[in-house]
């Protein structure tokens, strides 16, 4: 979904997130009984389940807001497949293992690579931390796997752009074959 007036889904998130909290607490009924108005069992289910349907929603405009934050990032830029990309920005011996990269990358990140570039950060230009909290963890994982290496902690912490990704895990494998 692209949005013309971000603005809007920022507003429409502050509208969701307090019409979701005035049912909460208009679920617990004090209010209406403190007015000494009558207040049915019911209404409580009903103002209850309300919260949760604008919480749902916010939450929604929240990840879509995220997305389009990463997308803008992106904007403009030209688009490459996966072989491409490793071609275009990188050197022979490491344009395989960048491509690998992106592709693993891509399956974490719930947004269209096509236009990324090596010194695009994870957190502040991808949103890969607001867009799935996981995903950090088991994109370093499967890039383990796929590439047979253990990447510490500590390295981990320092990979902030993709070309770092790439220079680690490159030089990880190389290391590795001549091992």
């Amino acid at each position: 979904m692209k949005v013309k007036q971000k603005w809007l889904l920022n507003v429409a998130q502050v509208v969701l997130t307090l019409l979701g909290v005035a049912f909460f607490l208009l679920s617990s009924g004090k209010i209406f009984t403190n007015l000494g108005w009558p207040f049915p069992w019911w209404f409580s289910i009903l103002f209850f389940v309300a919260a949760g349907v604008c919480g749902f929603y916010a939450l929604k405009l929240s990840d879509e807001a995220e997305k389009q934050r990463a997308l803008d990032h992106m904007a403009g830029r030209p688009i490459f497949n996966d072989e491409e990309f490793g071609k275009h920005f990188f050197p022979n011996d490491r344009a395989e293992v960048a491509a690998k990269l992106r592709k693993i990358v891509s399956h974490h990140i719930p947004i269209d690579l096509s236009q990324l570039q090596p010194p695009d950060r994870f957190v502040e230009d991808l949103r890969m931390d607001a867009l799935d909290s996981m995903s950090t963890v088991e994109c370093v994982i499967e890039i383990e796997q796929e590439f047979g290496i253990k990447i510490p902690d500590s390295a981990a912490e320092k990979m902030l752009t993709f070309q770092s990704v790439v220079d680690y895990v490159a030089g990880a494998v190389k290391t590795k074959s001549t091992v």
